[in-house]
């Protein structure tokens, strides 16, 4: 069998995508080439079953000691921790990146615009009532608030998992100030060996499309989609190519900033009681307030 034995599993826009794009590079890690395969939070997927999350992920496995699954959104998922504990036991390490939810909230606001998944404005999104038994993608690309409350999300893997099995970092303190030391402990949770290897990519930076007519087309549905899925049949194809069109479709932009006002109202609006439960789960200042 090769399955994951160890996951990065959020928060969304919190780094995850630089941390694999670094441990890729290791000889000893093995994650697929399609980044977040959402096997174990949407339920379509999970009905595919444990071989076909094998075959169409992990085939490619050699001789690496350290194999991955980065899907953000398994910490936010309230059925992914059962999941993966039936399907891939007790041991599997878990590496969670938490970054301010003001700032994360935001970074995932301008993501859904820049996709056209959302047309208000950054207020008015976040004051917007999000349906979870709507369309699980649209909730999980509009849930800017949701996906910034980190205590339910921890607890829920806490409960099942040992302690022992996390690597929890601070987002700004750890994976940004202290990116090497951040590493070696990485490597040290997964019993890496060192190697040289690059620390300081950064990822997935902000971003706007070049061609927002290419944008609108990707996102419309009709038989055009249905004759693509019979020329091309494989879910993990499909998903590279669409991914692959995307990245070709953007450019690099320095978005506004909030005002220090708006972040403080912000903050105090949604995230406050949150952040001093996850202190107290986590046993650590987080210095968001």
């Amino acid at each position: 069998m090769s399955l994951p034995n160890f996951m990065c599993i959020g928060a969304s826009k919190s780094g995850t995508t630089s941390l694999y794009d670094i441990l890729r590079q290791h000889s000893d890690v093995f994650i697929p080439s399609f980044k977040e395969p959402h096997f174990f939070d949407i339920s379509t997927v999970y009905e595919l079953g444990i071989p076909w999350y094998e075959k169409t992920y992990f085939s490619g496995v050699k001789k690496e000691q350290c194999i991955g699954d980065f899907t953000p959104t398994y910490l936010f998922d309230k059925y992914a921790p059962e999941r993966i504990l039936s399907s891939l036991g007790e041991d599997v390490k878990f590496i969670i990146i938490l970054r301010n939810p003001v700032d994360r909230a935001y970074s995932h606001y301008l993501h859904s615009k820049r996709d056209l998944h959302e047309l208000l404005s950054f207020e008015d999104a976040l004051k917007k009532k999000v349906d979870e038994s709507n369309n699980y993608l649209t909730y999980l690309r509009t849930s800017y608030v949701e996906q910034g409350k980190y205590a339910d999300m921890l607890q829920r893997y806490f409960a099942l998992f040992s302690k022992d099995n996390f690597l929890i970092l601070h987002f700004e303190e750890d994976f940004v100030a202290a990116r090497e030391q951040t590493m070696v402990k990485i490597f040290e949770f997964l019993n890496l060996k060192e190697e040289d290897i690059d620390f300081n990519i950064r990822s997935n930076k902000a971003s706007k499309a070049k061609f927002i007519w290419l944008k609108s087309l990707m996102k419309k549905t009709g038989w055009w989609r249905q004759i693509i899925k019979n020329i091309l049949p494989s879910l993990k194809i499909r998903q590279i190519i669409k991914n692959r069109i995307q990245r070709l479709n953007i450019t690099t932009f320095t978005p506004p900033k909030l005002s220090d006002e708006e972040r403080k109202n912000i903050l105090n609006d949604y995230f406050c009681k949150d952040i001093e439960t996850v202190e107290g789960l986590l046993g650590r200042k987080m210095n968001w307030k």
